[in-house]
C-alpha cells in the first residue's frame, strides 16, 4: 500500500509517531500485566517500523 503525503504532512506524521513511541515506552514500563505489555511492545515495533519508513522517505525528498 502507498500513501501520498505532502512534505509538511509527512513531517507532522513523523513527529506524532515519535511522540507515541515515547508514550508507549513509558506505558510499557508502568504496566504490570504481561499480556498487555506484550501488546504494547508489538504496537511499539509496528510504530517504529512505520516511523523508519516515513523518516527514510523524508530524507529522500528535497526540502521545499
Amino acid at each position: 500500500m502507498q500513501i501520498e503525503l505532502s512534505r509538511d504532512d509527512a513531517v507532522t506524521l513523523r513527529d506524532l509517531l515519535r511522540d507515541k513511541v515515547v508514550e508507549l515506552d513509558k506505558e510499557i514500563n508502568r504496566t504490570d500485566s504481561l499480556a498487555f505489555k506484550q501488546e504494547l511492545r508489538q504496537l511499539d515495533r509496528t510504530i517504529e517500523r512505520v516511523l523508519g519508513e516515513v523518516s527514510t522517505a523524508l530524507a529522500n525528498v528535497p526540502a521545499e
